[in-house]
Formats: C-alpha cells, structure tokens, sequence
C-alpha cells in the first residue's frame, strides 16, 4: 500500500489521494453491509461512531500524509511506529489490560528494531512541522484502535469499519476538494494509476481496516499493536523485490529485532501443566 500512495502522491495532492481511498472503499462496505443488514446504529452510539471516524480516517490519515510529506519517509516510518505503545498505554488504562514486563520489553525491542531500520533522517526545514504532524496521527490512530474495539462489543467488524470510513470520506470530502481545485494533476495517470487507486482502496483500506478491527476482537491491544512494527520489514522487503534497492548490514539486524520482538509480544505463555495428585 506504501509503495503504491508514494507513487500516486508524486503526481496527485495527499487529500485527494485519501478521498478517493476513502470513498471507493466506503461504498464497497456500505453494499455489503447493506446486504447482509448490518447498518443499524443505536442513536446513542451516534456520536461515538461519527468520532471514530473522523479520528481513525480523516484527522489520522491526513496527518499521517502530509507529515510523511513533511517530514520525509524515514521520519514517518519512525514516528508511526510509536502507535503500538501508545495502543497497549491505552488498553491497559481504558480495558485495564494487564500487559507484562516481558511484552513491553519485547515491544521495545521491536521498536528499537525500527529505529535501527530507519537510521538518523537528515533534518530539514519541514521537519519539525512533519514530527508534530505524525505525531498526532499516531495519537488519533491509536485512539482509533481503541475507540472501535469498544464497539465491537455491540457491533460486528463489518458495521464499525463501513460507518467509520463512510463518515471519514464525507469528513474528508471538503478538504479534498479545496485540494482537488488547486492541484495539477488532481486525477491518477494512465490505467497503472486507477490501478494503484483500486489497490489502496480495496486491499489497503477495506480489506486491511476489517481486518484489522475484527483482529481485535481475539487479542489484546498490546499484542495486535505491536503488529504494525512490522511495517517497515515489508517495506524493505518490497523495497528489494520491486524497486531493486539495496539492504544495509543495519537493516538486516533492525528487521531481525523487529521479528524477535513481534514473536515474543505476540506468542502467548502457556501456564505450567498441573499434575492432579493420583488417590
């Protein structure tokens, strides 16, 4: 999905890129949730619902675009991958999840993993604006997590993902205009353009995000979170299978304390076998 919304933010505007994410992806989930009869909202999970949203779609997303444009991919990848401490802080103060010390030292393993991956970004004028950008993407994204996992209790997966993302792409809707009216080349180039469109929106969106949420509701947030440090090891993955880059000794043992400290977060410790005493 990465390689793909770089490509198309070298021509279109971040904001437009996102509507069309958002809103092709909305009205794929809004048919199937329509068929399977899964639209119904509570009037008193209204508000929640618009603000997971607004939250997890509009304001995090956006943030996440510009402040990688901001900052520079490196710094955004640096800065994204705090989300999944942020997630298991807010599952144990909002589900009081017990985490244990060795899944925060596993998570921090993994995160120094992340920092080795991404090195030292060179500074620049925009870099300050772009970490205060993903910043509060991270923030929103996790809060996102976290807000939707609430509803799951009174919700399926499909219903909480289709009214989030259709109330993000008529949220987003206004900015992306402004966006559209001033950009260049507001529309994607050529059939691999529309093509990468579809892929963002029907892999990277509706499919990722239902999967995502519905992940939640088979583990903690501490240990689904830290899943999403895996995102810089797929990214040097394709970065060598598709754009022929090459890998650093560096990268090598970043991508290996990643996956230790994924695998230790991840994989749950059996209690010790009780033998019943025999009469």
């Amino acid at each position: 999905m990465y390689v793909a919304t770089d490509t198309l933010m070298r021509t279109m505007a971040p904001l437009v890129v996102l509507e069309f994410r958002e809103g092709i992806s909305a009205l794929i989930l809004l048919v199937i949730a329509s068929r399977r009869h899964q639209l119904h909202i509570e009037r008193r999970d209204y508000l929640p619902m618009l603000g997971v949203g607004v939250i997890g779609f509009t304001v995090s997303i956006g943030f996440q675009l510009y402040g990688t444009h901001a900052a520079g991919a490196a710094l955004g990848s640096l800065v994204t991958a705090s989300s999944p401490i942020l997630i298991a802080l807010l599952g144990a103060m909002v589900f009081k999840e017990h985490v244990p010390t060795r899944r925060w030292i596993a998570i921090g393993m993994a995160f120094v993993g992340v920092i080795v991956i991404v090195g030292t970004p060179a500074p620049g004028k925009q870099t300050s604006l772009g970490v205060v950008l993903l910043l509060v993407a991270a923030v929103c994204w996790s809060l996102y997590t976290i807000g939707s996992t609430s509803l799951l209790t009174r919700y399926s997966t499909l219903t909480v993902v289709t009214v989030a993302c259709t109330v993000g792409a008529v949220t987003s809707l206004p900015f992306a205009t402004v966006a559209y009216l001033h950009a260049r080349h507001p529309l994607p180039v050529g059939i691999a353009g529309w093509g990468e469109i579809l892929y963002i929106s029907v892999i990277g969106m509706a499919l990722a995000f239902f999967l995502w949420v519905w992940g939640f509701q088979h583990v903690s947030a501490s240990r689904g979170g830290v899943l999403l440090l895996f995102q810089p090891v797929v990214g040097i993955i394709l970065g060598v299978l598709l754009l022929g880059e090459s890998v650093s000794v560096g990268t090598l043992i970043g991508a290996v304390l990643v996956c230790v400290g994924v695998t230790l977060t991840v994989i749950e410790r059996k209690p010790p076998l009780t033998l019943e005493p025999t009469p």
